[in-house]
């Protein structure tokens, strides 16, 4: 049983929809049998920046590691990213807590009735979501995680 929760911007779509198909192949439910496009997954906004050289990125970064709500170049600040992606956890969460117990009526919970939750976004919003689970004071910190590479699977564990 897998959820999955897109960014509605095309490369998230196509990812989310090619890894959709491989469940389907091995006959594993899919949460409302559909991929769920969720706005709150988009890439962060870069503001002036948008459409540029993604060189000028790291720019946005050095000062990120001062002030992760800095909106220099007119970008949202790395801790908007922060809150609207953990916001967002938050809730997906209680939805699908919900609906496993609705469907359980009463049944222990197994690994087997849970939901597993898949999250297709971009590098930067899962970097800074990231920082979240591992409870940093602030998203200021994003760049120092290991690199996402394109289409690859972290699972995001909730430090104590």
């Amino acid at each position: 049983r897998v959820a999955i929760f897109s960014s509605d911007f095309a490369r998230a779509r196509e990812t989310a929809s090619i890894f959709a198909e491989e469940l389907a192949k091995s006959k594993i439910p899919l949460y409302n049998d559909d991929i769920i496009l969720e706005t709150r997954l988009r890439e962060r906004f870069f503001g002036d920046l948008n459409g540029g050289p993604d060189t000028r990125y790291r720019d946005v970064w050095n000062i990120d590691l001062k002030d992760a709500d800095h909106t220099e170049f007119h970008v949202e600040s790395a801790n908007s990213v922060l809150h609207r992606t953990t916001k967002l956890v938050l809730e997906l969460d209680e939805i699908l807590e919900r609906q496993q117990s609705a469907q359980s009526k009463g049944s222990a919970k197994t690994e087997d009735s849970c939901w597993k939750c898949i999250l297709v976004a971009h590098g930067d919003v899962l970097q800074i979501l990231q920082t979240g689970f591992l409870r940093h004071p602030d998203a200021s910190r994003h760049r120092n995680l290991e690199h996402l590479e394109t289409a690859s699977i972290r699972e995001l564990i909730l430090h104590e």
